[in-house]
């Protein structure tokens, strides 16, 4: 009840904020190159390039050349299996923050930061999906092409901590296994500002 009653506190917060201020919608695509480091109990850990491809769909406020707050909905399709064969894409809800710095009325370099959480289902395990928990720091530039629309270009570090996990390993017992992910994503895309 007291998460629901936040969620709710802050979700109010955002909407109003957007309706008195400059707002946008945006997408981006980013291909990143990432490494994956698994750790088990009585095993050595095992390291895995995990690239993936992160389809981003946001909505933000801010005006051009200050702060600007965002939040995104990402579909993130890996190009390893992490836990198991089965592993379905991760979906992360995230936030980031972002200070432009105006160079012309048309070019806005930017610093970014900001925290994500997301779930992928897996089989095989004491659980039937995996939680994340993500952070990722930044910069980039935003062009304003014509009136409303910006395409962005940018690059994020991007460090991920997975939910620990159990499997079996014999009729009595179970391993938890620990996976930390990192690495660079770059992307491009395009906001279009109200």
């Amino acid at each position: 009840m007291k998460n629901k009653i936040i969620l709710s506190l802050v979700t109010s917060c955002f909407i109003s904020s957007v309706a008195m201020a400059d707002f946008y919608v945006g997408l981006e695509y980013g291909a990143a190159k990432s490494e994956a480091q698994g750790e088990a109990a009585g095993y050595d850990s095992v390291t895995i390039d995990n690239n993936y491809k992160d389809i981003k769909l946001k909505i933000g406020t801010g005006s051009d050349g200050e702060f600007k707050f965002q939040a995104g909905l990402s579909f993130i399709s890996l190009d390893e299996k992490l836990f198991d064969d089965s592993n379905s894409d991760l979906i992360e809800i995230s936030v980031d923050a972002i200070k432009e710095f105006e160079v012309t009325k048309e070019f806005y370099p930017f610093l970014k930061a900001g925290v994500g959480v997301g779930s992928m289902s897996v089989e095989g395990y004491t659980e039937e999906s995996i939680v994340e928990i993500s952070f990722n720091v930044g910069a980039g530039v935003s062009y304003k092409a014509v009136e409303h629309l910006y395409l962005i270009a940018g690059v994020d570090y991007v460090g991920r901590k997975w939910q620990d996990i159990e499997y079996q390993t014999g009729f009595l017992s179970t391993v938890t296994l620990s996976v930390t992910e990192s690495g660079f994503k770059p992307y491009v895309g395009v906001n279009y500002q109200f």
